[in-house]
């Protein structure tokens, strides 16, 4: 009788285990590659990955029936795109196209990706579409690119860097523009400028000491913009808490950010701290969102 009730007490917690596991793994999006033909029904979530090769970051991926468009952003090893159909999505087959970024043509100009064979759904299942559609989150934006590429490969691309740490980023995208853009950040403790000779600029930029770890953006300035010019968004990063090896300069003591949490910027409740890049890490940008990996000549990425 004991062996018995030995093995139900052990058994039990696995068998809840499994239970709480059955719904999660019943709610994965249902995988969409390139060249297949899905039924789907509306309300219903597709993970479009891209092998190598098959598209670029930034591209977008649409279709008469979805929600709306889904952008490919790189999760390594791959790029991919989240895409819902929608609830007043009539049966029937529907092309799903991948579009170049910034393309402002119909998606049927777009390539061809796949199809999605739509099937019957009457009011009830409509109205239930409609309530899951209103519950969704928002689409995650940060994308997690490999660690042997460097940074900024995207607008997006969010690395973690330690506060008090030294940092390069490199910019392959703006040639002839050596010594022109300066970046600036409240994450920053100074005001670094992009130089370079040839088609790769580069600037080396010191994180504040006392930054408040959270998510901060990175401006680029030209002197052609005018005083009233806004600053656009040029890249993002993520500020983990100083090593406690790590000490501020003088002139940092002296001048502290006095960043509060207001600046920093918001984003996903609950995403834990992502593990610390290094104190120094080089760094290299491709507009043309392919990544730069070893070997690669520089500028080169097309």
């Amino acid at each position: 009788m004991d062996r018995f009730r030995t093995a139900a007490v052990v058994a039990l917690p696995l068998l809840l285990s499994l239970l709480a596991a059955g719904p999660a793994s019943a709610a994965e999006p249902a995988p969409l590659p390139l060249g297949s033909v899905r039924s789907v029904h509306p309300g219903d979530t597709l993970a479009v990955t891209a092998a190598s090769g098959q598209a670029v970051n930034g591209e977008t991926i649409t279709s008469p029936v979805l929600l709306k468009a889904g952008r490919m952003r790189m999760t390594t090893p791959r790029l991919t795109a989240a895409v819902t159909i929608a609830c007043d999505a009539r049966p029937g087959t529907y092309p799903v196209t991948l579009t170049g970024a910034g393309d402002t043509r119909p998606a049927e100009h777009g390539a061809p990706w796949a199809h999605v064979r739509v099937e019957p759904a009457d009011e009830a299942a409509r109205r239930a579409c409609r309530d899951k559609v209103k519950k969704m989150p928002p689409p995650d934006r940060e994308e997690h690119w490999a660690a042997n590429t460097t940074w900024p490969q995207s607008e997006w691309d969010v690395r973690s860097f330690r506060a008090g740490s030294r940092i390069t980023i490199t910019d392959n995208y703006d040639e002839g523009m050596d010594g022109v853009i300066a970046l600036s950040s409240p994450a920053f403790a100074d005001r670094p400028v992009l130089r370079g000779a040839r088609a790769v600029l580069t600037a080396t930029a010191t994180l504040r000491c006392d930054a408040v770890p959270g998510l901060y953006l990175v401006y680029q300035r030209t002197p052609y913009q005018g005083e009233n010019h806004p600053n656009q968004p040029w890249a993002r990063l993520r500020i983990t808490p100083a090593s406690r090896t790590t000490t501020c300069s003088t002139q940092q003591a002296a001048h502290p950010s006095g960043t509060s949490r207001t600046e920093v910027v918001a984003w996903a409740a609950g995403g834990g701290l992502l593990a610390a890049a290094g104190t120094t890490l080089l760094l290299k940008r491709s507009r043309s969102r392919r990544p730069n990996t070893p070997g690669t000549p520089p500028g080169s990425s097309g």
